[in-house]
This record gives C-alpha cells, sequence and structure tokens, in this order.
C-alpha cells in the first residue's frame, strides 16, 4: 500500500504511450496546484513508455511514483483499479496517458468539492467537468464534449438514468476516499472502470458537474474507449441503424443487471426518456 502525503494521488494508467505520456506528464506538471503525487502504472507496454516513465521518476522522486514496476498486463479497467487499490489518499484523480490537463484542471475541481464538503461533510463525493475533444496532433476538433452531443449532464444524475447516459468520464473526474470505499470489492461485470464508479456514487453519494473543459481528450486510432460526436449522435442516424444499435442495448442491458438494475423493457424504458431528454433540452 502508499500512503499518499500529498493532498490528491492522480492515477495514470499507461500502455504503450511513448508517443503521448510526456506530454501528458507535463501538462500535470505545469498544474496551478501543486499538492499532488503522481502514480503510474505500466501495463506491460512493449514500446519506450517504461523508459519514459523512468525518467521522470529519476527526475521528479517526490512527485512521481511507479507501481507493480515490471507488472503483467491487466488491460485498461483493471489497470486503473489496481492503482486505485492500492494507493490510499483522501482525493483521486485518473489521467489518461494520451490526453492533456488545462493547467487549471485541479485547481478548480478541488475547490468544487471543498464547497460540497461544505455542504454534505463527509459524503461520498465526486466532481467531474466536461472536456474538449481533439485529434492526434492536438488540433480542436470541439471545444466541448457535451455540447457537441447536446447533452447537459445534470439532467441525468439519477441512478436509472445515469446507467443509461452517463457522461462521468474518468479522465475529468476528482474524489473522495469514501467514493473509493463504494468501489471495492469489484464486481466481475466487466463494466468500464469510470462508468462503475459512477453509478455506485449516484446511489449512495453526491456527484457535481462543472460545465467547464479541463482536459484536451486526444482522439486517435488507438483509444481504449473513443467518443462520438456531430452526426454520429443524430437521431435519424441511431434510427438507420437500429437492428445493430437494439443487440447493443441488449448486451449493455445483459450487463447492468448483474448490479440489479432491472429488465430490458425498463432499461429501453429509461432510453427513451433519456434520448427524448436529449432531443427536448438544449444545452
Amino acid at each position: 500500500m502508499y500512503i499518499n502525503q500529498t493532498k490528491i494521488a492522480i492515477l495514470l494508467a499507461a500502455y504503450n504511450a511513448e508517443k503521448f505520456i510526456g506530454e501528458q506528464i507535463e501538462s500535470v506538471i505545469a498544474q496551478s496546484d501543486s499538492n499532488w503525487t503522481l502514480y503510474i502504472r505500466n501495463d506491460g507496454s512493449t514500446d519506450n513508455t517504461e523508459k519514459i516513465i523512468e525518467s521522470y521518476c529519476l527526475q521528479y522522486p517526490d512527485r512521481i511514483i511507479e507501481i507493480d514496476k515490471g507488472g503483467i498486463n491487466l488491460g485498461c479497467r483493471n489497470n486503473f483499479f489496481r492503482l486505485l487499490e492500492v494507493v490510499d489518499a483522501d482525493y483521486y484523480m485518473f489521467c489518461d496517458a494520451d490526453d492533456v490537463w488545462f493547467n487549471n484542471k485541479i485547481e478548480l475541481s478541488f475547490e468544487r468539492i471543498k464547497q460540497l464538503e461544505v455542504i454534505h461533510g463527509q459524503k461520498p463525493l465526486l466532481v467531474h467537468t466536461d472536456t474538449a475533444i481533439y485529434d492526434e496532433n492536438l488540433n480542436l476538433i470541439a471545444e466541448s464534449f457535451w455540447k457537441s452531443i447536446g447533452i447537459n449532464p445534470e439532467r441525468f444524475l439519477t441512478f436509472n438514468q445515469l446507467c443509461i447516459c452517463c457522461s462521468v468520464g474518468g479522465s475529468t473526474m476528482l474524489f473522495n476516499k469514501r467514493v473509493k470505499q463504494l468501489v471495492f470489492p469489484l464486481v466481475d461485470n466487466d463494466l468500464i472502470f469510470d462508468y462503475w464508479i459512477a453509478i455506485n456514487t449516484v446511489k449512495h453519494g453526491i456527484i457535481s458537474t462543472i460545465h467547464t473543459p479541463t482536459t484536451k481528450y486526444r482522439q486517435h486510432g488507438n483509444n481504449v474507449c473513443g467518443v462520438s460526436v456531430g452526426d454520429d449522435n443524430l437521431l435519424k442516424n441511431k434510427l438507420r441503424n437500429w437492428r445493430p444499435l437494439l443487440r447493443q442495448y441488449k448486451k449493455e442491458s445483459d450487463k447492468l443487471k448483474t448490479i440489479g438494475y432491472g429488465s430490458f423493457l425498463k432499461f429501453l424504458f429509461y432510453k427513451i426518456i433519456v434520448i427524448f431528454k436529449m432531443r427536448l433540452y438544449k444545452y
């Protein structure tokens, strides 16, 4: 167990990230709030990721720590959960190896969570922000992910609707230790790590939304989970592809049954509510 000596533990999961990880680490180092420690786990990379991590650990021995050096490949989901499991801290943030943080990301999120503590005390608290979408070379695609898909996340912060429409991205989160206590033990349902954290938090705690992008999300060919913007999210395009979409919904529903969400009919009922809310309400 790593006992974090600073305010926030930043958890960076890396896999074959030699092309981008240096730029991401530099953006963390440049944060306006410097009360953090960066923990990195290399998930069995076969490129030069390990050498880059080692160089930063040598350069910043009190700020950057590698865990499980030489560890086996766990995959994206379990790599992040491994980091969360072995680091003991008051507050946590996740960090994707291929993104870039705006320099006020930590400051903005931490100010909000401190405000929530005044109101809600020591409840499980999670803050998340919008993100800007960029291409591989950091050319801007969309200034706001939420605006690009026509969604206001605050309209979907109930358990039944968040399970259907979760806009709480791992790289945008800051949460307290009480949230971590909800996450473990893990259920073997293969739900994405940030989704699992969000649905557990909304059941037992508070999720707060900041309508400001704090991350440059880099969209490229090797993303584990990409995002769709623009025409991909038009209702007419979804209806045109209703057969594969229905199969996808059935798979999503089956996964949610493992956490007691309910039947496929319930899933479709709330899916329709969410779709119509996205059409009726403007961001």
